[in-house]
C-alpha cells in the first residue's frame, strides 16, 4: 500500500461515539457463520496488540477465523543480519492462531519494502541477490511448513512490484536479479510448503493510487472506482493482469491474487467485476486488506457510518459469491488498536468495524447480515491464554541521503499530507452530493 514517506505503525486514539451493539455483531461473533460460509474470515494483527490485552483476544476468537501478519514476517523483522534470524514475533502469533483453531496469513514475503541495510545498501551479483531470496523464503515459508503444518495456509510471496502507470517498481530484487526475482520467490514457496495458497498481492483503489503517484514522481493515472471497475481502465490492473498471465503461462506456481482494499476513494471498486480477469486466468482471487478509513471529522455521523457499512457488505458480498473467492481479511478490527499504516497525513481514520471502545459499528451488523447471522448463537469459543511476550522491535536504517534527497522527501511528503486533505473534501463533497440527491 502507499505511504512510502510518511507510513506508521499507528494506534489511533480516535474517539468514536459507541453504537448501539447489533444483536449479530455482539451477541455470537461473525465466526460461527463465516465458517458455515466455508470463508476464511480474517482480520490483521500485531502481536503487541494481543500481548495483555484479553479483550482485544477475544474480539479476535469470536469474530474471525484467519489471522494476517502486519510486520512481523517483514524481511527487516526475521532477517536482520545476514543469516541471522528472528522469529519470535511472528511465532507468537502463529502460536496464538494454532491455539485458537485460527489459520494464519504471512503478509509481505518479499516486498519492496521492511527491508533490512544490508539488503539495501549491499554490494551484488544477480547470483548472491538471489541465492539470498531463495534462502530467505525457504526459510521463513519451510518454519512454519514444518512447525505448524496446516496453519499458515496463505502467503502474500510478492506485493506492490508494480507502480500506478503499470510498470514495474524500482527495487532492489528488480534492479540486481531483473524481473525473474518474481518467479524465484514464487517457486521457492512453493518448494518451502507445497500446501500453501501462494498470491500476488497489490493495491489499486483510485486515491491510494494517486498518492503512489505524487510520492513516485508519476503522473495521476486512474485507479479503480465503481465506474472504472474493470480492469482494463486502471492502467496498474492492466500492468498486473500482463505480468500474471505471462508468470503462469510459464508455470510459475503462483495460485492467486490478493487485492489490497484500503478503500480511500468515495466511490468504491467492485470487486465482482474487478476481479474477473483472475478468474479467467485459472487463480483464486482474496481481499487482503480491507478497510474503509472515513474523515476524522465524519467518524460519528450517522451517514458517514451508513457508507461505510455499505462499503464493507458489498465487498464481503462480492467474494462471498463468487466461485474463486474464499478469503476476506480486514486490516484489523477495532479503531481503539488499529494496525492500519497510516497514510493519508491524519486526515482519515476510524476504519475498521468495531469503534474506539470496541463497540461493533454499523459495518459490523452489515457484515453480519451478509454472513447469514439473524439471531444470537450460544458463544461456544473462549480465547486460549497467549504468555506475555515482548518480542524485540527491529527497525532498518535507510542509507544516508543527501541534503538535496532529503529536501526532496520532504516536499513529496507535504505533497502527499496536502493530497490527503483534498481527499477528504472530495469524499465529504461527494457524500454530501449523494445525499441530497437520495435523501
Amino acid at each position: 500500500m502507499p505511504g512510502r514517506l510518511i507510513r506508521t505503525l499507528a494506534v489511533s486514539g480516535l474517539a468514536a461515539l459507541a453504537a448501539a451493539a447489533p444483536v449479530g455483531a455482539q451477541s455470537a461473533g461473525l465466526r460461527p457463520a463465516a465458517d458455515r460460509a466455508g470463508l476464511d474470515f480474517g482480520a490483521a494483527v500485531t502481536i503487541d496488540a494481543l500481548d495483555g490485552d484479553d479483550a482485544y483476544r477475544q474480539l479476535l476468537v469470536d469474530n474471525v477465523n484467519m489471522v494476517s501478519t502486519v510486520a512481523e514476517v517483514d524481511f527487516a523483522v526475521v532477517q536482520p543480519e545476514p543469516g541471522v534470524y528472528d522469529f519470535a514475533p511472528a511465532d507468537a502469533l502463529v502460536d496464538f492462531a494454532a491455539d485458537n483453531a485460527m489459520s494464519v496469513r504471512g503478509h509481505g514475503l518479499i516486498s519492496p519494502e521492511g527491508l533490512p541495510d544490508w539488503i539495501v545498501a549491499g554490494s551484488w551479483t544477480a547470483d548472491t541477490l538471489t541465492t539470498v531470496l531463495r534462502d530467505h523464503v525457504t526459510e521463513v515459508v519451510g518454519r512454519y511448513a514444518e512447525r505448524n503444518p496446516g496453519v499458515v495456509t496463505q502467503w502474500d510471496v510478492v506485493d506492490e512490484a508494480f507502480l500506478p502507470d503499470g510498470t514495474p517498481r524500482d527495487s532492489i530484487w528488480r534492479r540486481v536479479i531483473g524481473d525473474g526475482f518474481i518467479a524465484i520467490a514464487f517457486e521457492a514457496a512453493r518448494a518451502a510448503d507445497p500446501d500453501a495458497l501462494l498470491l500476488y498481492d497489490d493495491f489499486y483503489d483510485d486515491l491510494s493510487v494517486t498518492q503512489d503517484a505524487v510520492e513516485s514522481g508519476l503522473a495521476i493515472v486512474p485507479g479503480a472506482t465503481a465506474e472504472r471497475s474493470d480492469c482494463s481502465m486502471v492502467p496498474k490492473c492492466v500492468g498486473v493482469q500482463s505480468s500474471i498471465a505471462t508468470l503462469v503461462g510459464d508455470g510459475v506456481p503462483i495460485d492467486g491474487i490478493g487485492f489490497q482494499a484500503h478503500l480511500l476513494s468515495p466511490d468504491p471498486v467492485d470487486f465482482a467485476t474487478f476481479s474477473g480477469w483472475v478468474a479467467d486466468l485459472g487463480l483464486e482471487w482474496a481481499i487482503t486488506e480491507f478497510d474503509v478509513p472515513v474523515p476524522v471529522t465524519e467518524i460519528a455521523n450517522p451517514d458517514t457510518l451508513a457508507f461505510q457499512a455499505d462499503a464493507y457488505a458489498g465487498s464481503l458480498s462480492s467474494c462471498l459469491d463468487a466461485d474463486s473467492c474464499d478469503t476476506f481479511v480486514v486490516w484489523g478490527v477495532t479503531d481503539r488498536l488499529p494496525p492500519t499504516l497510516d497514510t493519508t497525513g491524519g486526515a482519515f481514520g476510524g476504519a475498521l468495524w468495531f469503534d474506539a471502545l470496541d463497540a461493533p459499528k454499523p459495518a459490523a451488523e452489515t457484515m453480519a447480515d451478509v454472513l447469514g447471522v439473524t439471531e444470537p448463537e450460544p458463544a461456544t469459543t473462549e480465547v486460549a491464554p497467549t504468555e506475555p511476550t515482548s518480542p524485540p522491535t527491529v527497525t532498518s536504517t535507510p542509507p544516508e541521503e543527501s541534503s538535496d534527497d532529503s529536501n526532496a522527501i520532504v516536499a513529496l511528503a507535504v505533497a502527499a499530507g496536502a493530497l490527503a486533505v483534498v481527499g477528504a473534501v472530495i469524499v465529504l463533497a461527494r457524500r454530501k452530493g449523494s445525499s441530497e440527491k437520495n435523501p
